[in-house]
């Protein structure tokens, strides 16, 4: 364990440890190593007897921990002193100071090591009398992590298309429209990956939560008795008030993907003129849901800060101009008064309009259902589909057909599933990471099977998921049932978290956070995670309800969500507190609960801190959200936090001792109100992870000592200083990654000075940001400018690189397709003296006897070029060539106001360019047999005061089969924009024609109907110009 080499290193380069400390401290972490095991096969023995082993297996998990915090304790305590002697200026002192800590230990905690060691071993033996008892003496087959793991991202829909046609049929959808792009065909998810339809962004971008559906890969199937699987109410409606239709039934069923399927339909984003989707989960907050509602309807910069009431009256306004398709995904407690009060605004829709509700419980389908739409049960999917998707997941890429055996076995473990297909999914991974006989007959043998289950329930399924997970892993999984539902994860966030609680174990020279990812991988892999629809491309995953269920019921000892801490009798290891204002009063008791590791508040109100002195266990602190000003002092006492969130708080300066923790290894501030960051922040030499507001990460990029902090993973800026804060600073912080701003390059004297940043040694830097400043530039210094930047050589992984103010007048060396051959991104801005860009040429080597060959190079992964304001810059004919970059998608030139040469004839192969904005470019030259000939590909294309470069219209467009943004601005020369006979006529999503003097012909047949906002302004010859939104 880190604690246990903590402190042997610390001792051993003092040379003071005596041996049998050592020997203490290794035998502690052994019995802890051979704890974890033994609690795995408790695990497995609750399963035999629960009634003989769950007792023991909580006193065991409990003996564990208090076992690793004192072995924490030495490790922390050890740190700090490592800490003071170094700061220490004499000799004498660091060696008085040795002596005085390793007497201390060896003293003060000789006596509580053996102690510790006592209770593991009584306990440890009772444990294995207990198995012994129950017939696991045997030690179980230990889960290890695969080498590699693989995650389904796709499937098909099974089983669902009638009772889709039926709902939307009582929805009042017309059925007859054409269905050439039918949704039965494809749905792009498993759980595990992004919905099928562009429609569903509209959805999953308010809250929506992904359940489980049938699912497979055959195609939409319906057979004749996929009827009995929806049971409602024959009659329809035509319009009147605003209609309620829930849908109810069991966990895992598939509620949640019915309801995608309808909301993503493209004859109900037809029949409907807005559609909204909001996650309810297992708290009905009329505020939130109002808001986001309103959100959805309103335009992009609404002002959404006013109360409920507020809120309401602007959600009435928006609704009365709307037929409206509203679904409400997964209630799970709600009163008939909350209800009323939810829905009054909602009654002054447009006629037809519909409200879709998803829950578990039939008592909610009655209060919210209204008279005309009686309540949907949803119920499992034939035997015939249902082996059919648990075949695709049981099997994954390979034949079942070459598994005969495999699959008699699975046929009776699907026919214990309900036709449920979270259960299929969920147990069919865990068949599929081994497909042999044995461990098929284990699952299908389980005792789990026997234990008594309510009609439908599938929690054995999903208790054996996790009891086949590795132990590791096992911990990570079940600590996560602390969050609530539907909360969603980040991925950095719930590995830092993992790896501060010490779950992560070292592998190999990876670092613990790449171990850390490496497990949540497994985990979605696996089906317990999945990725979170509301933010499909941005690492976000949740848990369905189901699987968190399974969390809370394998951490029933360990980890409390709790509202009221009256009653707190438990010592909980993991806490979320989720109080409101009736409840604050029972904060006070958190103080009692002194064996806690983490505590999360899920509160926003602001709450009075007293009881951190007696928190020194606390790994994991959560105050996101919370309305703070300040901490209070005694937060510097928890010596053993790793991990600070207080993100979103109210919280403008932290107490300055709190950077003496030095065992600190994440503190996220991100959109909180802190302003300034203590000079001692140096002093956290764990630090891995620092997200501060914009105020503050200035403030940290001005402190003197930062490179200390040579464990730090993220640095927004970096200030240069002179003398303190010298560019050097940045020589041991190779740790970074993400982008990295050095700002006031200009204070950087010299090559070699630049050098010592060591920006070479980077190599997880994915992107340079070079800021000199504006205002700095001197002619004189031109050429200390260009030696500064040959200084600056970044890793040759780096992918994007931002220069801004460079004050020389030619790009450095490593600019260069050899050295950045993974660069993905180029941004120039006010290189006021750069007048050309090119793309070097090197030697050849000696192959066929030529050693002096000239070959060139290209950029091949450069995508996005952006020029702005080099108003040195004149000619570009060597740099934007096809040749050169192959695969350019977004080329930006703005204000290069000296630029007279662009190779615009050649722009046609840019194969994959989608995006050109030429803007103020104004002496460019453009003689007929240059006129700028485009790709097909381009999607956008805007011109403005672009000199001669206008004499390519209207002929430029002749090729433009994808183009949606057309806007041209101040283009004085062009005649004619013939809009009814270029290829894109309807493709085109916006037009914009603003000071166009000469423009006098759109085409004869007027704007394109697939259009959505046009603007035509100071066009004067234009007959009939206009200026609104379609």
């Amino acid at each position: 364990m880190d604690a246990v080499r903590g402190i042997l290193s610390f001792g051993v380069s003092m040379g003071q440890a005596p041996t049998e400390l050592q020997n203490e401290l290794h035998q502690l972490e052994t019995k802890l190593l051979t704890a974890r095991v033994l609690v795995s096969r408790c695990e497995w023995g609750i399963v035999k007897n629960k009634d003989l082993v769950e007792a023991l297996l909580v006193k065991l998990k409990h003996t564990a921990y208090d076992a690793e915090d004192l072995l924490r304790e030495f490790h922390d305590r050890a740190l700090r002193q490592e800490i003071e002697d170094a700061g220490r200026s004499r000799t004498g002192q660091l060696i008085s100071s040795s002596l005085s800590i390793a007497k201390h230990l060896v003293h003060a905690s000789d006596k509580r090591i053996r102690t510790a060691q006592g209770k593991l071993n009584t306990v440890m033996a009772e444990a294995e009398e207990v198995l012994r008892l129950v017939g696991l003496d045997r030690v179980e087959p230990v889960q290890v992590m695969p080498t590699t793991t693989e995650i389904i991202t796709a499937s098909r829909v099974f089983g669902r298309d009638t009772e889709r046609d039926q709902v939307m049929e009582i929805l009042g959808v017309n059925l007859t429209i054409d269905r050439a792009d039918e949704m039965n065909q494809v749905i792009t998810q498993l759980g595990l990956g992004v919905p099928f339809t562009t429609g569903m962004s509209a959805g999953s971008s308010k809250g929506m939560r992904t359940e489980a559906a049938g699912h497979g890969g055959g195609g939409a199937t319906s057979t004749p008795n996929s009827a009995k699987r929806l049971k409602v109410n024959s009659s329809s409606f035509t319009g009147g008030d605003v209609s309620v239709l829930p849908i109810f039934g069991i966990g895992g069923m598939g509620k949640t993907t019915l309801a995608q399927l309808i909301y993503n339909d493209e004859r109900v984003r037809a029949h409907f003129t807005a559609t909204i989707w909001v996650c309810v989960s297992d708290l009905f907050d009329i505020e939130r849901m109002t808001k986001e509602m309103v959100l959805t309807i309103s335009e992009p910069n609404f002002d959404s800060s006013c109360n409920l009431g507020g809120l309401q009256a602007k959600l009435k306004e928006k609704l009365k101009r709307h037929k409206f398709l509203l679904v409400l995904d997964d209630i799970w407690q709600i009163t008939k008064q909350q209800w009323e009060f939810f829905y009054a605004p909602l009654r002054h829709g447009l006629e037809g309009s519909m409200i879709l509700v998803t829950t578990r419980h039939e008592n909610i389908a009655h209060l919210v259902s209204t008279s005309n739409c009686k309540p949907v049960q949803l119920e499992g999917l034939p035997d015939d589909i249902f082996w059919e998707f648990f075949k695709r997941c049981a099997f994954d890429k390979v034949e079942p057909e070459s598994y005969p055996h495999l699959q008699e076995i699975g046929r009776r473990i699907a026919s214990r599933l309900c036709g449920t297909p979270l259960a299929a999914k969920t147990l069919g991974r865990l068949l599929n990471s081994n497909l042999t006989k044995q461990h098929w007959m284990n699952i299908n043998n389980s005792e789990l099977w026997e234990q008594e289950q309510k009609e439908g329930e599938i929690l054995p399924a999903l208790r054996l998921s996790y009891l086949y997970l590795p132990v590791e892993l096992r911990r990570c999984f079940a600590f996560c049932s602390i969050f609530p539902k539907d909360y969603s994860f980040k991925r950095h966030e719930i590995v830092n978290i993992w790896v501060a609680e010490g779950f992560v174990a070292p592998l190999g020279s990876m670092h613990l956070e790449d171990v850390g990812i490496r497990y949540l991988d497994e985990l979605r892999s696996r089906c317990l995670f999945q990725t979170d629809p509301k933010f499909p491309n941005k690492d976000r995953y949740v848990m369905h309800d189901l699987i968190h269920d399974t969390a809370q019921y394998v951490s029933i000892h360990e980890c409390f969500s709790v509202k009221d801490l009256s009653g707190m009798t438990n010592k909980p290891r993991h806490m979320s507190v989720e109080v409101d204002g009736k409840s604050l009063s029972t904060m006070a008791n958190i103080q009692n609960l002194n064996k806690l590791r983490s505590l999360r508040f899920g509160t926003k109100l602001d709450i009075q801190i007293t009881w951190f002195s007696h928190l020194s266990n606390i790994l994991f602190l959560s105050l996101e959200g919370c309305k703070l000003k300040c901490l209070p002092q005694s937060i510097c006492e928890l010596n053993s936090l790793r991990y600070l969130d207080i993100s979103k708080s109210d919280i403008e300066q932290l107490p300055a001792k709190l950077w003496c923790l030095c065992s600190l290894q994440v503190v996220d501030a991100s959109n909180s109100c802190l302003r300034t960051v203590h000079q001692d922040v140096t002093k956290l030499i764990n630090l891995r992870q620092l997200a501060l507001p914009a105020k503050a990460s200035i403030a940290l990029s001005k402190v003197h000592g930062l490179g200390k902090l040579s464990c730090l993973r993220n640095l927004s800026y970096f200030t240069v200083g002179s003398p303190k804060g010298a560019i050097g600073e940045l020589k041991g912080m190779n740790q970074l990654r993400g982008t990295l701003c050095i700002k006031s390059v200009y204070m950087v004297k010299s090559k070699e000075e630049a050098a010592e940043a060591r920006l070479v040694d980077k190599k997880f830097l994915e992107a340079l940001d070079l800021n000199w400043e504006r205002g700095t530039r001197n002619v004189e210094r031109r050429p200390i400018e260009n030696e500064v930047i040959e200084g600056l050589c970044p890793n040759e992984r780096i992918e994007c690189i931002k220069l801004h103010g460079f004050g020389g007048d030619r790009l450095p060396g490593w600019f260069n397709p050899k050295h950045l051959q993974n660069l993905r991104s180029l941004e120039l801005s006010h290189c006021v003296y750069v007048e050309t860009l090119s793309v070097p040429h090197f030697a050849g080597g000696a192959q066929g006897g030529c050693s002096n060959d000239i070959v060139s190079r290209a950029f091949t992964h450069l995508t996005c070029i952006s020029l702005v304001r080099c108003s040195g810059l004149k000619n570009l004919d060597q740099f934007l060539s096809p040749k050169n970059l192959p695969s350019v998608e977004s080329i930006l030139l703005e204000s290069c106001f000296n630029l007279e040469s662009i190779p615009a004839h050649t722009f046609v192969g840019f194969v994959r360019l989608r995006d050109l904005r030429l803007s103020y470019c104004t002496s460019l030259v453009c003689p007929q047999a240059r006129e700028m000939v485009l790709p097909p590909s381009l999607q956008r294309l805007c011109i403005e005061s672009c000199g001669q470069l206008e004499r390519s219209f209207p002929s430029c467009l002749e090729e433009l089969t994808s183009l949606t943004v057309l806007d041209l601005t101040r283009c004085d020369n062009i005649e004619s924009i013939p809009l009814d006979s270029i290829p894109c006529r309807n493709m085109l999503k916006l037009l914009s024609l603003n000071s166009c003097k000469k423009l006098s012909s759109i085409g004869g047949s007027g704007i394109p109907s697939s259009i959505e906002y046009v603007s035509i302004r100071d066009c004067p010859k234009l007959v009939n110009p206009c200026k609104t939104t379609i």
